[in-house]
C-alpha cells in the first residue's frame, strides 16, 4: 500500500495550490500536538523567483517576493500588487516559511490540474487532521469550491476549520460563504456582504458589534483549532467576530 502524503501541490493557471498535513508552532492556531492540514495559494511567479536562487549565491528580497503576488492574492487590500502590503502573512518568519516549501517543491513535477489520486489523498489528510485552515497563504476561494466541501466533509466530527476571503464582494465568490468568513474591516463593511459572516479586522480606536475572536490577543483565551467560529455560514457561531489590525 502506497504511503500517504503529508503534501499535495498542482497549478491552475497562474495560480500554485499547496495542501499540506503537518504542525504549527503557532500557539493561537493550535496546540503543538495538533495534526493541522493548511492551504497555501502562490503566484507561480513567486516559485520561479525561489526557483532562480537556489544556488544560494543571492538572497531573495522579501519585498520581491510579496511584490508577485497578483494571482494569488488578487485586489486584496492588504496584498503588495494592489494594497498596502501590511497582511500579517508579510513578515520574516512566514516568508523564510514560503520559500523553504517552495524550494522543496522545486524538486518535484508540478502539473496543471489536481488528478483524482491527489483529490483523495487530500481527503485522507483531511480525515487525520485535528484542524482545517483554508487560506494560510493566498485567495482560498481560488481553490475549487468542491474541494472545499469535500475537506469540510471529510474531516472528523468535532474537528474545526477556518478561512476568510476578500473576494465576498464579487458574485463569483458567493458560493464560498458556506465555509469561509468575509473579510472586512468595518461593521459598515460587513454588512455590505449580503448573506456572509464576516471577519473584522479594526483599526486603533474603532469599534464594532463582532465578537471578539478568542485567540487574539485582547482575549487570548482559546486558539482557532479549538474555537472554530470562523467557518462560515454552515460552520460553528451565526455572529460576525472581530480582532484588532494585527
Amino acid at each position: 500500500m502506497a504511503k500517504l502524503p503529508n503534501r499535495i501541490a498542482w497549478h491552475d493557471g497562474d495560480v500554485l495550490h499547496v495542501i499540506r498535513l503537518g504542525k504549527t508552532t503557532n500557539a493561537k492556531i493550535a496546540r503543538p500536538t495538533d495534526k493541522v492540514l493548511q492551504t497555501y495559494h502562490f503566484d507561480l511567479r513567486q516559485l520561479a523567483l525561489v526557483r532562480s536562487h537556489l544556488d544560494g549565491k543571492r538572497k531573495i528580497p522579501m519585498a520581491d517576493f510579496f511584490a508577485l503576488d497578483a494571482a494569488n492574492c488578487m485586489d486584496c487590500p492588504l496584498s503588495s500588487n494592489s494594497g498596502n502590503g501590511k497582511c500579517y502573512t508579510h513578515k520574516y518568519m512566514q516568508f523564510a516559511g514560503f520559500v523553504s516549501m517552495l524550494k522543496s517543491l522545486c524538486n518535484e513535477e508540478i502539473y496543471e490540474g489536481i488528478t483524482a489520486v491527489q483529490r483523495a489523498d487530500i481527503m485522507k489528510m483531511a480525515e487525520r487532521a485535528d484542524f482545517i485552515r483554508f487560506g494560510t497563504y493566498g485567495e482560498p476561494s481560488l481553490l475549487d469550491i468542491g474541494i472545499v466541501g469535500d475537506i469540510v466533509l471529510s474531516k472528523r466530527d468535532g474537528v474545526e476549520w477556518t478561512g476568510y476571503t476578500h473576494q465576498a464582494g464579487n458574485e463569483w465568490a458567493q458560493q464560498y460563504s458556506a465555509y469561509f468568513m468575509a473579510s472586512a474591516h468595518s461593521d459598515a463593511d460587513a454588512v455590505s456582504f449580503t448573506g456572509w459572516r464576516s471577519f473584522i479586522c479594526l483599526e486603533p480606536d474603532d469599534t464594532s458589534d463582532g465578537v471578539q475572536c478568542p485567540a487574539s490577543k485582547e482575549l487570548s483565551v482559546s486558539n482557532c483549532s479549538t474555537c472554530g467560529l470562523c467557518s462560515g455560514i454552515v460552520g460553528k457561531g451565526n455572529k460576525n467576530v472581530k480582532i484588532n489590525m494585527h
